[in-house]
C-alpha cells in the first residue's frame, strides 16, 4: 500500500487521478447505490395504474358575453373571440365552487380510496376537493372554441363518473353564474316610472283643464288654421267692401247726371202721309176707268205731288200728344244704389266682426305661446316616462324569456363527448425505475466525489507532483502505526 503524505496546500487532481480515487471508493458508492435503488424500486412497485377519462365541450358565443347597456341605447357591443370565451368557460370549470359541488354530489367517501375517515367534515371535504383538483385537467386552445377535460384516477369507472359529474355541475353552475338578476330591478324601476307617469298625467290634465284646452297640439293647430281662415276671409271682405264703396260712389255720380222724369209716350201728326195714301188709292181707282192722261187722273197726281213736296220739307210731321213719367234708367240706378249701399253696410258689419275675431284669435295664440313652454315640459316628461316604461317592459319581457330558455336548456355550451370509462391504464413504473436508477447512480457518484475531494494529503505521486510542482523521485511505503 502506498504511503500518503500530508501538506498544507490543496491537492490538485487530474482526470485520471479522480478516476483512480473513485475506484478506491467503489464499495462505498455501490452501497449507496444499492440502498437508494432498493428504496426507489420498492416505492415504484407500490404505484398503481392510473386511468384517464376524457371529454370535450363546444363553447359558443352567447349573449352573456356581449355587452348590452342596461339603460339608454340598445346597441350591443362586439362579441369576443371564440378562444376568449373558451378560456372563460375553462376558468368556470376549474373554479372551487364546481369542485365542491362535485364532492357534494358524489360524497366525500368517493375520494377516500376506501380508507377510514379522519379529521372534521370540513377537512374531509377540503381533502376531497384537493383530490378532484389534482386529477382534473382542463385545456382550452387559444383560438379554438373546444374545451378538453380529463380526469385521472386509479379507478376507470370513477374517472368517468367524476368527469361527467364535473360537466353536469359546471352546466348547472354556469346557468346560475350567468342568470339574469336584473329582472326584479327592472320590474321595480318600471313600476316607479309608472307611478311617476301617473303623477305627470294628472299634472298635465290639470294644466289643460285650468286653461280650457282639450289637446294642446290640436288646439294650437286648430287655432292657427282658424286664424288663417278668418284672416283670409277678412282680407276678402275688406276687398269686397272697397269694391262695394266704389260701386256706390259710381252709382251716385251716374244718378246725379240722369234725369228723374222723361217723356214716356208721344203721338205724331202724320195726316199728310195719310192723304197721300188716300190720293194714291183714288188714282188707282181712276185708272181703272180713265186713261193715265185723263184730266181726273192728272189732277190727283198733281195733288199727290204737292203733298209729297210738303212732306219733303220736314214740317209735315210733329208732336200731336206727349205723356211724361219717371225715367227707367234713373229708377234702375236708384235700385242698384240702394242694393249697393245695403251690401256695403253688410260688408262693413261683417268686417267689424272679423276684426274682432282676428283680435280674439291673436290673443288666444299669444296665450298658447305663453303656455307652450309649460306644455312642452309636461308633455316631454310624459313622453320620456312612456318611452322608459316601454323600454323597461321590453327588457323585462326579454329577460324573463331568456331566463326561461336557459332553464329549459337553451345554452351556448354543447357537450361534444361525455366521459367513458377508459379501458387501458397508464403506469409510471418504468419511468420511475429509470429515474430511480439515475438518481441512485448520481447520488453514489456524488458520495464518491465527496470522499475523494475531502481526503487530506496526497493519495497519489502525480497529485503531489502537480500540487507541489516538484518531481517525485521515490515512493516509500508508510509504516503501519
Amino acid at each position: 500500500m502506498r504511503s500518503t503524505a500530508y501538506a498544507a496546500a490543496r491537492p490538485r487532481y487530474g482526470v485520471m487521478d479522480v478516476v483512480a480515487l473513485l475506484l478506491r471508493e467503489l464499495w462505498v458508492m455501490a452501497l449507496v447505490f444499492a440502498v437508494l435503488f432498493a428504496i426507489g424500486v420498492a416505492a415504484a412497485l407500490t404505484m398503481k395504474k392510473t386511468y384517464t377519462a376524457g371529454a370535450s365541450l363546444f363553447v359558443g358565443v352567447g349573449q352573456e358575453y356581449v355587452y348590452q347597456p342596461r339603460v339608454g341605447a340598445t346597441d350591443r357591443g362586439a362579441p369576443p373571440a371564440a378562444g376568449e370565451v373558451a378560456q372563460s368557460e375553462a376558468a368556470i370549470i376549474n373554479s372551487l365552487e364546481v369542485k365542491q359541488r362535485v364532492v357534494r354530489a358524489l360524497g366525500v367517501e368517493t375520494f377516500q380510496d376506501g380508507g377510514s375517515a379522519t379529521g372534521t367534515p370540513l377537512e374531509q371535504e377540503a381533502a376531497a376537493v384537493r383530490a378532484v383538483g389534482a386529477g382534473l385537467d382542463v385545456t382550452a386552445a387559444p383560438l379554438s372554441p373546444v374545451v378538453s377535460l380529463t380526469y385521472k384516477s386509479d379507478d376507470p369507472a370513477l374517472s368517468a363518473r367524476v368527469l361527467n359529474t364535473v360537466i353536469d355541475q359546471y352546466l348547472t353552475y354556469r346557468r346560475e353564474v350567468f342568470q339574469d338578476r336584473a329582472t326584479p330591478a327592472i320590474q321595480t324601476q318600471r313600476q316607479t316610472f309608472e307611478g311617476e307617469l301617473a303623477d305627470a298625467d294628472r299634472a298635465y290634465e290639470a294644466f289643460l283643464r285650468s286653461n280650457n284646452i282639450g289637446d294642446f297640439a290640436t288646439a294650437k293647430a286648430t287655432l292657427a288654421g282658424t286664424y288663417q281662415s278668418i284672416f283670409g276671409e277678412r282680407m276678402n271682405v275688406q276687398a269686397q267692401l272697397n269694391q262695394a264703396s266704389q260701386r256706390l260712389t259710381t252709382l251716385v255720380a251716374q244718378q246725379s247726371r240722369t234725369p228723374a222724369e222723361i217723356a214716356l209716350q208721344q203721338d205724331l201728326n202724320i195726316s199728310a202721309q195719310d192723304q197721300i195714301l188716300q190720293l194714291r188709292t183714288q188714282r188707282e181707282s181712276l185708272l181703272a176707268r180713265y186713261q193715265p192722261d185723263a184730266q181726273p187722273v192728272r189732277e190727283i197726281e198733281s195733288q199727290i205731288a204737292q203733298l209729297q213736296s210738303y212732306v219733303g220739307t220736314g214740317t209735315a210731321v210733329g208732336a200731336k200728344e206727349v205723356r211724361t213719367g219717371p225715367n227707367p234708367v234713373w229708377v234702375e240706378l236708384e235700385t242698384t244704389r240702394i242694393n249697393a249701399q245695403a251690401e256695403r253696410d253688410a260688408l262693413a258689419a261683417r268686417l267689424s266682426v272679423l276684426d274682432r275675431q282676428v283680435v280674439d284669435l291673436r290673443e288666444r295664440q299669444a296665450r298658447l305661446t305663453e303656455l307652450e313652454s309649460r306644455n312642452a315640459t309636461l308633455a316631454g316628461n310624459r313622453e320620456v316616462l312612456s318611452a322608459s316604461i316601454r323600454e323597461f317592459q321590453l327588457r323585462e319581457t326579454q329577460s324573463r324569456a331568456d331566463n326561461e330558455l336557459v332553464k329549459a336548456g337553451a345554452d351556448n355550451v354543447t357537450v361534444i363527448e361525455r366521459a367513458q370509462p377508459p379501458s387501458r391504464g397508464k403506469s409510471m413504473k418504468a419511468l420511475l425505475l429509470i429515474a430511480v436508477f439515475l438518481f441512485a447512480g448520481f447520488t453514489a457518484l456524488c458520495v464518491g466525489l465527496f470522499r475523494v475531494f475531502m481526503r487530506k494529503g496526497f493519495a497519489m505521486p502525480s497529485t503531489a507532483s502537480r500540487t507541489l510542482q516538484l518531481p517525485v523521485l521515490a515512493v516509500a511505503p508508510m509504516k503501519r502505526a
